[in-house]
């Protein structure tokens, strides 16, 4: 349920963040790169951000689905006789090289996002939150666990501090703390 408040005498609901409203952020790059401006950078690098954390995700679902579809052809009676040709003939041998190809093309996109935005620089706490997502989202906790707890904790810690004058949200975007933990499980 998404939270209510007064506004012009009426209730209104806001929206809830939803891994489609992450994606559906992404897929806004190419309008928002053409806008102009600092307030268009700005824009560019939260959706390149995003659009990283979306195709993470993508990935990570991706490779269980093939993980799992190996596992059961591995259980198939003579899975290992079969030639190459006579697996991708098969239904599971055909979704795990759809997925390969799949694969490969987000693994190019998820490099190049991850290449381009060292030098894409973050005017404001919520572009800062968002790089240091990212960061968490590339250091693998099975290679590197307390690198990444350690980012991983700093984008969070900077995703929930509040401005201490007013107590609003320094970052104004609430997928950067929701995707550290998604797609981790």
């Amino acid at each position: 349920m998404g939270s209510r408040r007064k506004t012009g005498g009426e209730d209104v609901r806001l929206p809830d963040l939803t891994r489609r409203s992450v994606i559906s952020a992404a897929t806004a790059a190419p309008v928002l790169a053409n806008a102009g401006g600092e307030a268009a950078a700005a824009d560019d690098l939260i959706v390149r951000c995003a659009s990283f954390v979306a195709i993470d995700i993508k990935v990570g679902r991706l490779v269980r689905r093939w993980g799992d579809l190996e596992s059961e052809a591995f259980a198939l009676p003579g899975w290992f006789d079969l030639s190459k040709e006579e697996q991708l003939a098969h239904p599971k041998g055909r979704e795990m090289a759809d997925i390969d190809r799949m694969l490969s093309s987000l693994f190019d996109q998820r490099w190049k996002l991850l290449a381009d935005l060292p030098v894409v620089a973050a005017n404001d706490p919520t572009g800062v939150a968002a790089k240091i997502a990212v960061a968490a989202r590339a250091v693998d906790p099975e290679d590197h666990e307390e690198a990444h707890n350690l980012i991983a904790g700093a984008a969070r810690d900077l995703a929930n501090m509040r401005c201490p004058d007013c107590h609003r949200p320094l970052v104004l975007e609430g997928w950067i703390d929701w995707s550290i933990r998604t797609g981790r499980e």
